[in-house]
């Protein structure tokens, strides 16, 4: 293994001294320009990954920068819950030790999961720690502690109030795994070579002829409403106003009319399912059709399922896959497959389980979003975008939202504030004219009814209802704490690419619409690290690469100083484990020949010569120009979020204009350049510091004793 550049001891005893010197900690009551940063806050799921290394890094660069710069500084950190992702990796774990949420029960498997997050958020401090993030611990916030829940209610209370809110039944995307309701932005797409069947439907009283609809999913037919062809259909708009007869279940439905049906899809004829559908629960609400469910949220066939009157025919319980299988040989005995195609599309799956989503209909908490998007797009260009174009993607998706689907049906997460009363509204109805209260707490008080018989709803909210007020839960909304008038909106947030409708979005929204402003002045979206073939690190690919390996292999600072060499707005990069080794080996390299420079400029420091002239050389007078320069260069860099060109600037110059010509060249007339070799060097530290804080910090401390001894070089002025 390669030998680091210092000792990890050494890095520690650093660091102890930073946050002992409490030189992290933000003061709401100082009189210095604040600065504030906030951090995405990883999933509660376990290690952090290169991901979370990149964006950590960066956000400490700017920290780092902005204190040496003399503003106050916060940099806020926490962790998510994360609902869905967290409840599913727990339920892997139980899984092995043969247990369950139904053999726990709701309280006992509760229990577990409190255990489960205390040891995976250890684990985050000690990863953040080590690369040297600068934090202010005091303000760490967890998106489930108790003030977060009661800043929830009051974000769920407001919604209610104002008429957003409303529970009802609806489409949604639903992951049969993860037994829950899911976003539309939370799916994968897979593409898929499946068969396309092309199945005839007899057009009633008319047994030779016959309207033919193509479909990749004939196991849902058991739920069609009708079929329907758009207007003007060549062949089959003579039959628009009849019925057609079912193939699997003999029941006869209408032939309807609807300009959304695709002209290029199959025969221009669809069957309309709007229990299984988004765009068929659209058809089937305008056209008044009755809804219908063959498929249960276990992903498994319901009592619907059923091709003929005998006991045995039936598909109920079958599971997609072997129902699939059996209505295409139904429907092949009796004639109604006119042909079969091979079919390459793109199948929809759950992000986190891979499970192909089943839209259904279910009963879920919605919030009403047309107006808060409105107000979104209306003040978006409030916001500094990098890349810029992010804000007419964020603007084009806002344009187009749908009522957001809130609840989810699982356990870890905030439960829905809701409280009905069992003896007057047993079916949990909502509405206004409703027994319920919205509280925290269960209600001390009694129903209308006379009785105190309070049960509250069993789902808990949408992970992103918390994170999305993320920019306002951390400051202590709805107080107005000194922090909150202080430090919001923030002035930088960033996030990778992939995550910038489900919660940049939401943010937005969320800060406009309860405190009129925007959340956040910067937004940086930083490019991802893929693989060589372009796909995502993940732990079932094991294509993934260990930051913490990457560190232990050359050192914290040259790890640092990799991630920030990819860090170019919204810029991927294809890597693997040895691109990232020969890339933090040179950084290791210039981690060495600083130390190296160090040794040469301080520890062998000349004796002052008669023999050599005073006065300032002429090359001495070019070096500090260039050194002036280079401030400005990377200042500029840095200020314009360009942490990937500040690190070239000052790699290039330290290795090859100072050490490589200008160190070189002074070996002839060494204590005339003495002064200027020291005052390049130094400010090339400070400079470098933000990027390289361990190194950069020992070096000072052993070249600077006294200067150390009452401020380390971290919060040293930075160069003008």
């Amino acid at each position: 293994m390669a030998q680091t550049t210092l000792p990890k001891e050494t890095e520690q005893k650093i660091y102890q001294m930073w946050e002992e010197g409490g030189y992290f900690k933000a003061d709401p009551d100082s009189e210095k320009k604040p600065y504030s940063l906030l951090m995405p806050p990883p999933n509660l799921t376990g290690k952090l990954h290169m991901g979370h290394a990149m964006q950590h890094s960066i956000l400490d660069a700017l920290a780092r920068f902005k204190r040496m710069q003399g503003y106050d500084v916060l940099l806020l950190p926490g962790v998510d819950h994360a609902g869905i992702l967290f409840e599913g990796t727990l339920n892997k774990q139980l899984a092995k030790e043969n247990l369950s949420k139904q053999k726990l029960g709701r309280d006992a498997w509760m229990e577990k999961a409190w255990a489960f997050k205390e040891e995976n958020y250890n684990a985050f401090h000690n990863t953040w720690k080590v690369i040297g993030v600068s934090a202010d611990w005091s303000r760490e916030v967890f998106t489930f502690q108790e003030s977060v829940q009661q800043s929830v209610v009051e974000e769920f209370r407001k919604f209610w109030d104002q008429g957003l809110l409303y529970k009802g039944a609806y489409i949604v995307q639903w992951c049969p795994k993860c037994g829950t309701a899911i976003e539309d932005l939370e799916m994968e797409y897979e593409e898929r070579k499946e068969k396309l069947y092309y199945v005839k439907y007899a057009v009633e009283g008319k047994s030779e002829e016959f309207v033919t609809i193509a479909t990749a999913r004939p196991e849902t037919i058991f739920a069609d409403s009708a079929i329907a062809v758009y207007p003007g259909h060549p062949e089959f708009q003579q039959y628009v106003g009849s019925l057609v007869i079912n193939p699997l279940t003999g029941a006869q439905i209408p032939v309807i009319e609807d300009k959304r049906v695709d002209k290029d899809f199959g025969t221009g004829a669809l069957k309309i399912t709007p229990g299984h559908d988004p765009l068929d629960y659209e058809v089937g609400r305008d056209h008044d059709l009755p809804m219908f469910h063959a498929i249960d949220k276990t992903g498994h066939m319901t009592h619907l399922a059923m091709y003929g009157d005998g006991k045995d025919d039936t598909m109920e319980g079958f599971t997609i896959t072997e129902a699939r299988s059996r209505s295409e040989a139904i429907l092949q005995e009796r004639g109604a497959i006119e042909k079969i195609e091979e079919y390459t599309h793109s199948v929809p799956v759950c992000e986190r389980c891979k499970t192909t989503v089943e839209p259904l209909v279910s009963e879920e908490w919605f919030v009403k979003m047309k107006d808060i998007a409105a107000k979104a797009i209306e003040h978006i260009g409030e916001i500094n975008f990098a890349p810029k174009h992010y804000e007419e993607m964020l603007s084009d998706w806002l344009s187009k939202i749908h009522d957001w689907s809130i609840s989810r049906s699982l356990w870890w997460g905030h439960r829905i504030p809701v409280w009905y009363c069992e003896n007057s509204n047993p079916g949990h109805k909502v509405g206004k004219d409703q027994d319920l209260v919205i509280s925290f707490a269960k209600p001390e008080v009694a129903c209308s009814c006379g009785a105190q018989n309070w049960v509250q709803d069993e789902q808990v909210l949408d992970t992103w209802f918390s994170s999305g007020m993320w920019p306002l839960v951390t400051l202590g909304w709805p107080e107005k704490t000194k922090e909150f008038t202080k430090y919001f909106p923030f002035d930088f947030e960033l996030t990778s690419p992939d995550i910038r409708y489900l919660w940049i979005a939401r943010m937005i929204m969320l800060a406009l619409h309860f405190e009129d402003s925007i959340p956040f002045k910067n937004m940086f979206f930083h490019g991802r690290l893929l693989d060589l073939q372009g796909r995502k690190f993940s732990k079932s690919l094991g294509n993934g690469i260990d930051p913490d390996e990457l560190r232990e292999a050359w050192g914290t600072d040259a790890m640092r100083m990799t991630l920030y060499s990819y860090s170019a707005p919204g810029r991927d990069a294809k890597v693997n484990r040895q691109i990232m080794d020969e890339r933090c080996k040179s950084y290791r390299n210039f981690a060495t020949k600083l130390q190296n420079l160090a040794r040469f400029i301080y520890e062998l420091k000349p004796e002052e010569t008669d023999g050599e002239s005073s006065g300032q050389h002429e090359d001495d007078t070019k070096m500090r120009e260039r050194m002036q320069g280079v401030i400005k260069e990377v200042t500029g860099y840095i200020d314009g979020f360009q942490l990937h060109l500040a690190v070239d600037t000052l790699y290039s110059f330290v290795w090859h204009e100072f050490a490589d010509i200008y160190v070189e060249s002074t070996k002839s007339r060494r204590a005339q350049a003495q002064e200027t070799l020291e005052y390049i060097f130094s400010t090339s530290l400070t400079l470098l510091h933000p990027f390289m804080p361990f190194v950069t910090e020992d070096i000072y401390q052993r070249l600077y004793p006294e200067e150390a001894r009452k401020a380390p070089l971290m919060i040293k002025t930075w160069p003008k």
